[in-house]
């Protein structure tokens, strides 16, 4: 398996080679009158790197990152990603037709924030060598995710995101995308930036939400030889909206996304801003539309919380310090199955189950032991059942259902039912026979619901 580092190593050696053919100046160098800054920018920059060939910047821009592959394989995605960019081959008939068309769609903003200042450190050869590999990680992140890259506009990339026709499986997509580019940036670029002193002024901002069928309208703009497919929809703008007012590395997304997956409160928080010295929180996407009858719309915005929903994805450094490791299959009771489920990578449907198989280290004087499964279910479906059907099963070694696979090493399968839409979590630890934890919980990730199929 591989981390976030792994995933992103081609990149990073790209811009590891884009900061060292550079040495940088100052911010501070350049706190003079306008005039002057400008001259000295003119000036400075290209003889500081003159160093920077056509060749250099060709190299890095036919870099291949391989990031696609890897994720796929990280999440558990079958077939080759779709790389084309440009309209959505769903809708891409429309163009001869003459006629618009109803889908749902997943909308994913995302720009290079203060990218600007940038120019004030490196010259335009290495200002595009930078922002180039931000780019093409962006771009072959959402491809890898099953996304559509429909437009790319300088510091920003715009996606669709339909995987498999789900509006939930396109909505799970977007958020573990976005969550990557943000944490690449995060761990990668901000690092390389912060040596320069310009690390808080530069990052990136992201805005996903999601628009059902009847809300999206796909057509093309434009006429013959100058065209456009593309969606029309309030939803697709909010996304717009919402990319804009991120906080700098972060996801902001919209009220009827957080709706489509009932999200619960770990993994998403209201954005806080500054009143002078104190913050407040801002519930609505602003400027705060009104309606044809004057209402106010209050559509609300989320910041999701990128550390919490990170920790829950299928990335090596979650588990390879953990005694316990889980595997899940989804299957029905009693039945076999090799479809093997990532945490938080797809949606389940209510009618299969899920067979957990828990392998644990247990120091190898302890023989009397207990291994617990406990549920933790979320969303508005699970609130209808008593303690939200929470519940948690004890395996007391010897027992069937635990085997021991080598010397201090066991493993314990347990099967769940899945039966409430929303993202559910299974915690595992061990305990003894005291009834005292011995090896703390982990915690895997479930998202279940109907997928929402749309054709269209």
């Amino acid at each position: 398996m591989s981390n976030v580092n792994s995933i992103y190593e081609e990149a990073k050696k790209a811009l590891e080679k884009s900061f060292k053919q550079t040495n940088s100046v100052s911010i501070e160098n350049y706190a003079m009158d306008s005039l002057v800054k400008a001259t000295t920018f003119s000036d400075t920059t290209y003889t500081l790197n003159e160093s920077v060939t056509s060749d250099d910047a060709r190299e890095i821009q036919s870099l291949e990152l391989n990031i696609r592959e890897k994720i796929r394989e990280q999440f558990g995605k079958n077939g080759k990603a779709q790389t084309t960019i440009g309209g959505h081959p769903h809708f891409d008939h429309l163009k001869d037709i003459d006629k618009v068309k109803n889908g749902f769609s997943v909308s994913l903003f995302v720009d290079i924030q203060g990218s600007t200042k940038l120019g004030v450190i490196y010259s335009p050869d290495m200002v595009f060598m930078i922002k180039n590999t931000i780019i093409k990680c962006i771009i072959e992140t959402i491809q890898a995710f099953d996304g559509h890259v429909h437009r790319i506009m300088g510091d920003a990339v715009l996606a669709f995101f339909r995987s498999n026709r789900s509006a939930r499986e396109s909505a799970i997509d977007a958020l573990n995308c976005g969550t990557l580019i943000v944490e690449f940036m995060r761990s990668m670029v901000s690092p390389h930036l912060a040596e320069q002193g310009v690390e808080k002024d530069i990052g990136i901002r992201i805005g996903i939400d999601y628009g059902k069928k009847d809300s999206v309208v796909w057509g093309m703009y434009g006429y013959p030889g100058a065209s456009e497919i593309t969606a029309t929809s309030f939803f697709v703008d909010i996304a717009a909206k919402l990319q804009q007012k991120a906080p700098r590395n972060r996801i902001l997304i919209g009220k009827s996304l957080k709706e489509l997956l009932d999200l619960p409160k770990e993994v998403w928080c209201y954005k806080l801003i500054n009143n002078g010295d104190s913050k407040s929180k801002e519930y609505y996407i602003t400027p705060n539309y009104t309606d044809s009858n004057g209402m106010s719309i209050n559509y609300n915005q989320y910041v999701l919380n990128h550390k919490e929903y990170l920790s829950m994805l299928p990335l090596e450094e979650n588990s390879n310090t953990s005694k316990i490791k889980i595997n899940a299959t989804l299957k029905r009771k009693n039945e076999p199955s090799e479809d093997e489920y990532k945490p938080c990578s797809r949606i389940i449907r209510p009618s299969l189950g899920i067979e957990f198989k828990a392998t644990i280290n247990i120091p190898i004087h302890i023989t009397d032991f207990k291994i617990k499964f406990r549920v933790e279910n979320t969303g508005s479906e699970a609130e209808k059942e008593e303690n939200n059907g929470n519940h948690e099963t004890l395996f007391k070694f010897p027992n069937p259902s635990i085997v021991e696979l080598s010397v201090g090493r066991y493993r314990c399968k347990h099967w769940e039912n899945t039966s409430y839409l929303g993202l559910h979590f299974m915690h595992v630890s061990v305990l003894n026979s005291k009834d005292e934890v011995i090896i703390p919980e982990h915690r895997f990730s479930v998202y279940v619901g109907d997928p929402l199929i749309e054709e269209s």
